[in-house]
C-alpha cells in the first residue's frame, strides 16, 4: 500500500471538496483522509510537496489512429503563431511541401495536415496539378485543418480508385468523407514498425503531459472493404497504459460486430459513417441559411428516414450511439432520431456547435440527464483569435446559435474533447475556450470546464465507477500541479500544465519510442476497450 501525503487533493466531486492524504493499493484508491490515518502509518509514504492533486482527465473524442500517425510521421503545413498563420499563401505552402518531399523516398506517401484554408490568401486548397509538381509525382494528400476537405495528387487519386482525368484533386463534403477509409489504408500501408512504435510512444507521452488517463477513440471507416487498420488499432489499444474506449464509426452492423467482443460496453458512431454533415471551414456544415461568402447552403448527408432507421437499429441492439453534427440543421436531424429512443445509455451528439432556439428547447426537454454533447470550444477560440473562419463564412444569425452554458445549465452532459488530430490533444486550450467562449455570456467557470473533462465524460462513457473523481474504489489516476486550477484566469488556464502524472498510483515514465518497447507492450494481457 502507498500513502500519498503533503498534497491538497481535489476530489472533483465539487469545487471545494478536498482532503490531505490518499491511500492506494493495487492501482486503486482505498482511502482518503483529512488527518494521517494510523492504520496505514507503516506503508510506503510518498510526499507530494504541498502541490495540488486532481483526477486525471478524459478526452472523449479522439481519432487515435490518425493521431498516432501524425505524431510519428506527420507533416503540418501551417502553424499558428502570435502574429498569425504561417504560411499564409500558396507560395509558402508550395515551399513547405517541396522541402518536405525532397527528404522523402520517391515511393513515399505524403500526408500533410493543418492546411488552414481560411487563412491562406487564395482561399482554396491546392489543385492536383500543383501537388503533382510540388510533391515530385508522389502520392500526396493535404487535409484542411477541420478534417473535412482535402487535396490529392494524381498518384493519390489513383491509389484510392478515383479517375484523375478531368478531376482537380479537391474533395469536399460527402466526396471527401466517403473516401477516408481508402485514404487511411494508403497512409497506414506506409507506416513501418519503427514509425508505429514512435507514434504510440508519442501518444502516451502526450496524454501524460496533459494529465489524460482515458480517451474515447472514434475509429473505423465504412468505405474500406476490410478496414484492417481498425483491427490493428483495436489490438494495440487493448495493451496501452492509458484507457481506451472505442466508438466504431460504422452504420453497417456486421462491421461493428467484428469488434464488439473486445468492447466493455457496446459503442458505435462518432464521425465516419455517422456524420450528419461536414464542417464550416469546408463549407459542408448543414445550416438552414446559406454560407455568407458563397451564398450556397449544404444539406445533411442523410435523410431523416435514413438517420431514424440507423439509430433505431443500433439502439435496439444495445449500442450507445454517437453522431457528428455541427450545423443547426444537422443537430436537428440527429436529435429527432435520438429522441425516438428510450434507453439509459446516454447517446451522444459530437460537436453540437450551432443550435437554434427551437432545437435548444427540444434538446433540454428530451436530453436532460440522458444526452451527452461532446464539444471542442478551443477550436472556435482559436478561430476567433487567428483564423476568422466563422466571421467570414457564417451569417450573424448563425453565430448567435453558439451555445455552451445554455446546454450545461439545462442538464445536458457537456463533455470537452480535442477531436485530435484536428486539434492538438491539449485539454487546456479547450477549457480556455470554455471560460472565454465565443459568445461571452455562454462561458463556463474554471471548475465547470474541469468537469467537462472529468465527471461528465466519465458519466457519458459509462466509466464513472472508475474515472472522473478521486474517490475510494476508483483508479488512482491523478496529476499534481503547482497552482489551484479552479482559481486560474482564462489566460492561466491556457498555459496550465501538470507537474507530474500518475497512473494506478505510479508516476508515468517517458517512453523512448523504440521497437523493443512496442514489443514489450504487446506482451501485456489485453484489456477491454
Amino acid at each position: 500500500m502507498i500513502l500519498f501525503t503533503d498534497g491538497i487533493f481535489h476530489s472533483g466531486k465539487d469545487e471545494t471538496d478536498t482532503f490531505c492524504y490518499m491511500a492506494v493499493e493495487r492501482g486503486k484508491i482505498v482511502g482518503t483522509f483529512q488527518t494521517e490515518p494510523k492504520r496505514v502509518r507503516h506503508c510506503k509514504r510518498i510526499s507530494l510537496h504541498g502541490r495540488h492533486v486532481y483526477p486525471c482527465l478524459i478526452d472523449a473524442h479522439v481519432h487515435m489512429l490518425h493521431t498516432i500517425a501524425v505524431a510519428a510521421m506527420g507533416f503540418s503545413v501551417c502553424r499558428i503563431t502570435k502574429d498569425g498563420v504561417e504560411p499564409n499563401d500558396l507560395a509558402g505552402v508550395e515551399a513547405r511541401i517541396r522541402a518536405y518531399a525532397k527528404r522523402q523516398k520517391e515511393s513515399a506517401v505524403i500526408a500533410a495536415s493543418n492546411y488552414i484554408l481560411s487563412a491562406v490568401r487564395e482561399r482554396r486548397l491546392p489543385t492536383k496539378t500543383e501537388l503533382d509538381d510540388w510533391g515530385g509525382g508522389r502520392a500526396v494528400v493535404v487535409y484542411n485543418i477541420d478534417g473535412h476537405s482535402s487535396a490529392l495528387s494524381t498518384e493519390m487519386l489513383k491509389k484510392i480508385g478515383i479517375e484523375p482525368k478531368g478531376h482537380d484533386g479537391i474533395l469536399s463534403g460527402e466526396a471527401h468523407e466517403r473516401v477516408q477509409g481508402k485514404l487511411t489504408d494508403v497512409i497506414a500501408s506506409s507506416i513501418t514498425l519503427p514509425v508505429l512504435a514512435k507514434g504510440i510512444a508519442n501518444f502516451h507521452n502526450m496524454c501524460a503531459e496533459y494529465g489524460i488517463a482515458l480517451v474515447g477513440a472514434l475509429e473505423g471507416n465504412g468505405d474500406s472493404a476490410e478496414d484492417k487498420t481498425t483491427g490493428l488499432v483495436v489490438g494495440l489499444a487493448r495493451r496501452f497504459d492509458i484507457g481506451v474506449r472505442f466508438y466504431l464509426q460504422y452504420m453497417d452492423q456486421k462491421k461493428a460486430e467484428k469488434f464488439t467482443k473486445y468492447q466493455k460496453h457496446l459503442r458505435v458512431g462518432g464521425c465516419g459513417d455517422w456524420e450528419m454533415d461536414g464542417s464550416i471551414g469546408s463549407h459542408s456544415a448543414a445550416f438552414h441559411v446559406p454560407f455568407r461568402d458563397t451564398g450556397n447552403a449544404s444539406e445533411c448527408y442523410y435523410s431523416q428516414e435514413e438517420v431514424d432507421r440507423a439509430v433505431q437499429t443500433f439502439d435496439r441492439a444495445g449500442y450507445q450511439i454517437a453522431s457528428h453534427a455541427i450545423g443547426d440543421k444537422a443537430v436537428e436531424r440527429i436529435l429527432k432520431a435520438l429522441s425516438g429512443t428510450d434507453s439509459d445509455r446516454m447517446h451522444r451528439i459530437e460537436h453540437c456547435e450551432f443550435v437554434t432556439d427551437e432545437t435548444l428547447k427540444a434538446l433540454l426537454e428530451w436530453g436532460k440527464n440522458k444526452l451527452a454533447v461532446v464539444m471542442q470550444p478551443g477550436y472556435s477560440w482559436i478561430d476567433r483569435q487567428y483564423l476568422h473562419t466563422y466571421e467570414q463564412f457564417l451569417e450573424p444569425e448563425c453565430m448567435k446559435e453558439m451555445r455552451l452554458r445554455s446546454l450545461y445549465d439545462g442538464g445536458l452532459c457537456v463533455c470537452g474533447s480535442s477531436d485530435s488530430p484536428v486539434q492538438d490533444m491539449n485539454p487546456y486550450v479547450q477549457m480556455l475556450g470554455m471560460v472565454d467562449f465565443y459568445i461571452p455570456e455562454e462561458s463556463l467557470t474554471a471548475y465547470e470546464a474541469f468537469r467537462t473533462y472529468t465527471v461528465n465524460p466519465a458519466k457519458a462513457m459509462r466509466e464513472d465507477g472508475s474515472y472522473g473523481t478521486l474517490e475510494v474504489g476508483k483508479r488512482a489516476d491523478f496529476f499534481v500541479a503547482e497552482k489551484d486550477f479552479f482559481r486560474l484566469s482564462a489566460e492561466e488556464i491556457g498555459e496550465f500544465r501538470p507537474a507530474r502524472t500518475y497512473y494506478g498510483g505510479k508516476p508515468y515514465r517517458h517512453k523512448a519510442g523504440g521497437v523493443w518497447g512496442l514489443l514489450k507492450m504487446l506482451l501485456k494481457i489485453p484489456k477491454a476497450v
